[in-house]
């Protein structure tokens, strides 16, 4: 087998020139200077000429110039600075075009004005300047200022330290006890352990008395750093790292901001760690309804108006928490959302605040396509991203984004020690900053190539097979009308698939993909299974989805068990609690067919998605009983149901 060889690092500068000659001059003088730069860089320096502010856009957008000036054709995104001749192409609607596309790109602008000070726009980060007359003189000097600024935004504080001392092979007199894996590595039993993960994972696994690298609890040091640069390049105030996943940055979150007796709007559809995070702040949710779908067995948001009523039906309200993508890929219009609270704040001095669980988004602000839904850019207070669920970051990493104005760091810091381990996993911390290097340098271009995988997934599903659908955004809203009326989106990269008309049940489904080798997101005993296109989908694995699920239709007719078809599953009814608090009462054991009138103490939640269909404090229905028996006949996970048996208020 050949050797991998390791892939290059690639900046790749457009230059921005409508007259031909000066462009050509420009292009000539840049390459015959840039071999050294290369060199000491590290750096494959790449230049493209554009004779015009369309094709500049065009280039950035699509990433491979128009027919007659296609010098260099390259894959999307590889562009990380622009040189703007600004004489010539004098527009800062121009600029504003460019940010629109690529956030995070920097622009030079060239210019012979000595008085650039009038060009300074509040608006667009990321300009810098270039005296004509300076660049005539020293063209080395200019491209190492613009190598400069891509080093610093490729640069990983924590993760360049933390690699540098594990390196350097100190001898510890500190936990853990494993000393760099010499336990494993001298032990006849757990050698094949050791040699499994290799040296490194041991040696990696640092204890806190690390102080060189600094405190993930404090926000000091290396991880500071990286913490600060990861805010940058989201766009936030504040970024702090999370090493026990979402779930807990939710918590921290709701506790930070929320006191005994306080009120917060909650989606129905939330995820459980926020009704887990409600109880431990003992605050009151207003819930808002979500609507289920008894088809496909999925929730959609709630409605727009439902969430305006229930803010302005709680005039008293302190937060109100959504979840900005649901895990099928329903994407909720939150800037109306924000815009309504900022009004409702202006108008009568109230300081509601909007935390949006964006689990599933993270890499919302980083493409055009993406970025009206995007939790940040649309001005919510706090939003929690899942590093590791579609981004690069390992298990357990999550982003915790701060915009909030009123931002209490004492308070957040003393909630935040109260979650977060004194004894952090640094190769959590280490993922989460390269992770977000990743989507400052890179991000456009994957998601690029991402969107386009799962396009040409959906149409080949669509032209080539039969009985298994793809469940498009269309199909949503006819299942929900409210999204045709708000401007809901949806996210392309969550493929859901419709196989019910195979006729089999979906364990038998499910067990035919694994013995492919395929393991899926989720499926639903209606008959719907949801695959996740990531910035890491190989286009190998891409097709091979598609001849595995050819197969799949092909061989369905073999299975021998078949699914009654009856409508589709039981009804979910709306949340109508009693109150959380029932979760700290007396309480008793139940058969789930015997709690009919009875009031949960626990959740019931079938995992995944982990949307509980039973709070504490809900009076349980035939509706809960039936829903819960197919899921168990599904031979789904429910938390909170072991064998049938549930938790139930205890009678008085």
């Amino acid at each position: 087998m050949a050797k991998q060889t390791n892939p290059t690092c690639r900046i790749q500068i457009l230059l921005v020139e409508t007259t031909k000659n000066a462009a050509e001059n420009l292009y000539d003088n840049f390459n015959k200077i840039k071999g050294p730069l290369e060199k000491s860089n590290s750096l494959t320096i790449e230049f493209v000429k554009s004779l015009s502010q369309d094709s500049a856009l065009e280039y950035i957008e699509r990433g491979v110039m128009p027919a007659g000036n296609n010098r260099l054709k390259a894959e999307y995104g590889d562009v990380q600075a622009v040189l703007i001749n600004w004489e010539v192409c004098r527009s800062m609607s121009f600029i504003k075009k460019i940010i629109a596309l690529r956030s995070n790109i920097h622009i030079f602008i060239i210019t012979s004005e000595q008085n650039t000070y009038d060009l300074y726009n509040p608006d667009i980060g990321n300009v810098h300047f270039i005296q004509k007359a300076e660049l005539v003189n020293n063209h080395q000097l200019e491209l190492q200022r613009i190598i400069n600024t891509f080093n610093e935004r490729r640069r990983t504080p924590f993760w360049t330290a933390y690699k540098e001392y594990v390196e350097e092979a100190n001898y510890t007199w500190h936990t853990p006890g494993h000393a760099g894996g010499r336990s494993f590595k001298n032990s006849p039993y757990l050698y094949s352990f050791y040699e499994f993960f290799g040296d490194n994972v041991f040696l990696g696994d640092l204890s806190a008395s690390v102080e060189h690298l600094g405190s993930l609890l404090d926000s000091t040091g290396y991880v500071g750093l990286a913490e600060a640069k990861a805010a940058h390049t989201f766009n936030v105030r504040k970024t702090f790292f999370v090493t026990n996943g979402s779930s807990n940055s939710n918590k921290i979150i709701l506790q930070t901001l929320l006191r005994q007796g306080d009120k917060a709007i909650v989606d129905r559809n939330c995820h459980k760690s926020v009704h887990y995070g409600l109880i431990q702040a003992q605050a009151n949710p207003i819930y808002v309804n979500s609507q289920y779908s008894t088809r496909y067995g999925i929730f959609a948001p709630p409605s727009i108006k439902d969430i305006e009523d229930a803010i302005r039906k709680n005039p008293d309200v302190k937060l109100v928490v959504l979840t900005g993508c649901t895990y099928d890929g329903i994407l909720i219009p939150i800037r109306r959302v924000v815009s309504l609270v900022q009004k409702i704040n202006k108008t009568k001095g109230t300081s509601i605040k909007v935390f949006i669980d964006e689990a599933w988004f993270g890499y919302s602000s980083f493409h055009p396509y993406f970025r009206e839904y995007s939790a940040i850019l649309s001005g919510a207070d706090y939003v929690t991203h899942s590093a590791h669920k579609v981004l690069s970051a390992f298990s357990q990493s999550s982003y915790i984004h701060v915009n909030d104005p009123d931002f209490d760091e004492d308070y957040f810091r003393e909630i935040f020690h109260l979650y977060t381990s004194t004894s952090p996993q640094y190769q959590i911390i280490a993922s989460l900053g390269v992770c977000s290097m990743q989507m400052e340098i890179e991000g456009f271009k994957l998601l690029c190539k991402a969107l386009e995988q799962a396009q040409r997934f959906r149409d080949a599903v669509r032209k080539r097979l039969t009985k298994i659908k793809v469940i498009e955004f269309s199909d949503f809203q006819k299942e929900f009308t409210h999204l045709k009326t708000y401007g809901y989106g949806n996210d392309p990269l969550k493929v859901l698939l419709d196989v019910s008309a195979l006729d089999c049940e979906m364990k038998a489904v499910q067990a035919y993909l694994q013995g492919k080798g395929f393991e899926v997101e989720k499926t639903t005993p209606e008959g719907t299974i949801l695959f996740l296109f990531t910035i890491g989908t190989s286009t190998s694995k891409e097709g091979e989805l598609f001849f595995a699920l050819s197969e799949l239709e092909y061989e369905s007719t073999r299975f021998d068990r078949k699914l009654p078809r009856s409508g589709g599953s039981a009804k979910i009814p709306n949340v109508q609690t009693a109150g959380l608090s029932y979760f700290f009462k007396p309480r008793e054991q139940l058969k789930i067919e015997s709690s009919v009138g009875r009031i949960s103490s626990f959740f019931v939640t079938p995992y995944p998605p982990g949307i509980p269909v039973l709070m504490p404090g809900q009076t349980i229905t035939e509706e809960h009983v039936s829903y819960i028996e197919q899921q168990m006949k599904a031979h789904r996970t429910i938390h909170g149901c072991d064998n049938g048996i549930i938790f139930v208020a205890k009678e008085e």
